[in-house]
């Protein structure tokens, strides 16, 4: 059967946080009333291990979510780790990945993660002025410090991480400046996802959702930004999934690809739901104590699931970006269905970003389909590609994955590790902003 892949959330959606923007805040009360714990149970953990591994015999990629993962508990993390082990064929490639908000990671979390080669997803919406908008506490209170805390701390004791960015009204504006600020700090490996939220009972966004024209602007201030200075060097997710597109002729997320419908959830209670952005009871697949994952995987519900996304909007079928796109996540369409009338909310972000930047992206991919990277603006010294700057493509088109994402940490990654970089003190009305802009403080970030 065709590779699927599963996020499982042990806890459901609950969370140490109550950040205003989340969406699945509300699952436990939405699916499971009258619920009072919500933890995935050894049997429930067992069988999930052991059908997910048979389903998937080569390569069996694991992802855990939340809500806030890390409440499971470590030992929960622990079995997971012995059931991979005991149920995993020879030669079959493992792999674990975890999404985190950061706060409560400590010495002893890190240091599993590190043993286990466990990648760490850790969400920060930028630096504090603009991360403690919307991602508070549940008593109100900021959450920048003890996220930066964990972040550092994956650092220093060389536990593979990423950072994940939800882009809103608040930080879109800035996305630029946020872009820099990591990688400024050594952050080589950044994704944004931008939000879109409806009001109750409406199609209408909310207010802190992203805009069309917010999504079209900090696409291409990113791309530009690291298309002058960071090709090779730093891998930002939306620039990785457009470039493999171009050389591979199919994207590398559900997002941008003809088909979605392989990137399922599997709740606390063995729940299999068919989207992250669609755990509701209309889209409950079915349960591994009642069916096999594989089966499950290849219901006919599936496919009617595929089709939000098959069946394109009708101004998407002649556009000239259709194949870049391919009518972006389902999530995305007003309104959610399959009528061809329907339009994705982003779709003129995507355009003003496609129409200026792919020219660039194919230059870039005809060098990267070489096996080279490509000279930059930054590269004063590098006129054209340089012996040794190559990138190892991979056999067969199955990935392009221009740095390292998984495996063992390396010195270089994590360089700003060893600087002991802390969390900085509020700044002033009329010092520096400290996303990086060049303006006061007082004139930019601060100006909310």
């Amino acid at each position: 059967m065709l590779p699927f892949h599963i996020m499982a959330k042990p806890v459901c959606g609950i969370c140490n946080l109550d950040c205003r923007y989340c969406y699945y805040t509300m699952k436990p009360r939405e699916l499971y009333p009258g619920v009072q714990k919500f933890q995935m149970a050894e049997e429930t953990l067992a069988l999930y291990a052991r059908q997910y591994l048979e389903a998937m015999p080569l390569r069996c990629e694991f992802g855990w979510q939340g809500g806030e993962p890390l409440l499971a508990g470590k030992d929960f993390y622990r079995k997971a780790v012995r059931f991979q082990r005991e149920f995993g064929g020879a030669g079959q490639v493992v792999t674990n990945g975890l999404q985190t908000n950061g706060t409560l990671l400590d010495e002893e979390w890190c240091d599993f993660f590190r043993e286990n080669k466990f990648l760490v997803g850790i969400s920060i919406d930028g630096p504090a002025q603009v991360h403690d908008v919307f991602r508070r506490d549940r008593a109100g209170g900021p959450t920048w410090r003890r996220a930066w805390a964990g972040l550092e701390l994956l650092a220093r004791t060389g536990v593979e991480f990423n950072v994940l960015v939800t882009l809103n009204r608040a930080n879109a504006p800035h996305a630029g400046n946020i872009y820099r600020y990591f990688v400024n700090r050594g952050v080589q490996y950044l994704q944004f996802i931008q939000i879109l939220e409806r009001r109750p009972g409406t199609d209408e966004p909310t207010d802190f959702s992203c805009t069309p024209d917010q999504l079209g602007r900090w696409m291409l201030d990113v791309f530009e930004q690291w298309a002058a200075r960071d090709v090779g060097r730093v891998s930002v997710r939306f620039i990785d999934d457009a470039l493999h597109g171009i050389i591979f002729n199919r994207a590398s997320t559900c997002v941008h690809s003809q088909r979605c419908a392989s990137a399922f959830v599997l709740e606390w209670n063995g729940d299999l739901y068919a989207c992250d952005h669609f755990v509701y009871k209309e889209w409950r697949i079915g349960n591994i104590h009642q069916a096999p994952l594989a089966d499950l995987a290849s219901a006919p519900r599936v496919e009617e699931f595929a089709a939000l996304k098959t069946d394109l909007p009708a101004a998407c079928r002649q556009c000239e970006f259709l194949s870049m796109c391919w009518a972006g996540c389902p999530k995305h369409h007003r309104p959610i269905g399959r009528d061809p009338a329907r339009t994705n909310h982003f779709c003129e972000g995507y355009k003003a970003f496609f129409s200026r930047a792919l020219p660039e992206l194919k230059r870039i991919a005809e060098y990267l389909r070489a096996g080279r990277l490509p000279p930059t603006a930054g590269d004063a010294a590098r006129p054209g590609p340089a012996p040794g700057s190559h990138v190892r493509l991979p056999a067969g088109g199955q990935a392009f994955t221009p740095l390292r994402k998984h495996g063992p940490a390396s010195a270089e990654s994590h360089a700003f590790a060893s600087e002991g970089i802390a969390p900085a003190a509020p700044p002033g009305r009329n010092d520096p902003c400290p996303c990086g802009s060049g303006r006061k403080f007082k004139n930019c970030c601060g100006r909310k």
